[in-house]
C-alpha cells in the first residue's frame, strides 16, 4: 500500500475533490485528518472512509480562522503522530459573499473571496511545514483552478487568489526541496459542481477535449499521485488536471 505509515491532512474534505482525494489516500493505507467547515457532512465522510480500515479524525472549522488552523495542526499531529501529506483543498466562495465584476464589487467581498482561496491555504501550509522540514519529509499539493490561468468574469477575486498560490508554491518549493519536501499546485478544471448551471456545464464540456465533465475519482487519483513518492522529482510545478480546458477545442465537431 503506497501510503502505508503516512498520515494526511485534507482540507475541504467533506465532499467533492477533497473527499475523492481522501478516498484514494485511505485506499492506499494513509491515516486521515479531515477538515471542513460543514461538521455534519464531514462526519459522514469520515465514517465512510473508516471502512477502509484506516484511522480517520475530523477537525471541523474554518481555515479562514488563524487560531483554528494552529489548533487543528497541533491536534492532527498529536492524534496521528505526524502529518506527512497535505492536500490544501479548501476554497471557493465564502457563504453569503456575492461574486461580481471587479468594477462593481465591494472590496470587503473581494478580500473575503481572495483570502479564502489564497491566505487560508498559506496559513495551513505555514502551520504544517515546519514539522515536515524537521522530519525531512513532506508532500504538499495546493489546489488551484483554470481560473488562475484564464481569468474569470465576475470572478476576479477567486482567480487572483488561485494565481497567488502559484507564486507561493514555486517560491516555497525552492526553499524546501533539498530538505525532503515536495510542494506542487494542481490546476483543476471542470470538476463536478453542485451549483453549476446546465448551460455552463455544457459550455465547459464542449471546450474539453473529452466533451464531458471530469469525474471526481479522476481528480482524486491525480492529486494523490502528486502526494505519493512516485512524484518525488516533481517540485514547484502547476500541474493541469482539466481535460484540456487550458488548450480548448475551438472548432465545433
Amino acid at each position: 500500500m503506497r501510503f502505508a505509515g503516512k498520515a494526511a491532512l485534507v482540507t475541504g474534505a467533506a465532499r467533492g475533490v477533497g473527499m475523492a482525494t481522501a478516498e484514494v489516500l485511505a485506499e492506499g493505507g494513509a491515516g486521515l485528518a479531515l477538515n471542513d467547515v460543514n461538521a455534519e457532512a464531514l462526519e459522514a465522510t469520515a465514517e465512510r472512509l473508516r471502512r477502509h480500515g484506516t484511522k480517520v479524525t475530523t477537525h471541523a472549522g474554518s481555515v479562514t480562522d488563524p487560531a483554528f488552523i494552529v489548533e487543528m495542526a497541533g491536534e492532527a499531529n498529536r492524534l496521528h503522530g505526524k502529518i506527512d501529506l497535505l492536500a490544501n483543498n479548501a476554497g471557493g466562495g465564502p457563504p453569503a459573499t456575492p461574486w461580481a465584476e471587479f468594477a462593481d464589487s465591494e472590496m470587503a467581498h473581494f478580500r473575503a473571496i481572495f483570502e479564502l482561496n489564497f491566505f487560508s491555504q498559506a496559513m495551513v501550509l505555514h502551520a504544517l511545514l515546519p514539522g515536515m522540514l524537521e522530519r525531512g519529509y513532506g508532500k504538499i499539493v495546493c489546489i488551484s483552478s483554470i481560473s488562475a490561468v484564464l481569468g474569470q468574469e465576475a470572478g476576479s477575486a477567486y482567480a487572483a487568489g488561485k494565481m497567488a498560490l502559484h507564486g507561493l508554491v514555486s517560491s516555497v518549493a525552492k526553499e524546501v526541496a533539498r530538505r525532503g519536501v515536495n510542494i506542487n499546485a494542481a490546476i483543476l478544471g471542470n470538476p463536478p459542481h453542485p451549483t453549476r448551471t446546465a448551460g455552463r456545464q455544457d459550455y465547459l464540456n464542449r471546450l474539453s477535449h473529452m466533451d464531458r465533465v471530469g469525474r471526481l475519482e479522476e481528480f482524486g487519483k491525480a492529486i494523490a499521485f502528486l502526494l505519493s513518492d512516485d512524484a518525488s522529482y516533481i517540485s514547484g510545478a502547476a500541474v493541469p488536471i482539466e481535460g484540456g480546458l487550458l488548450t480548448p477545442r475551438l472548432n465545433e465537431q
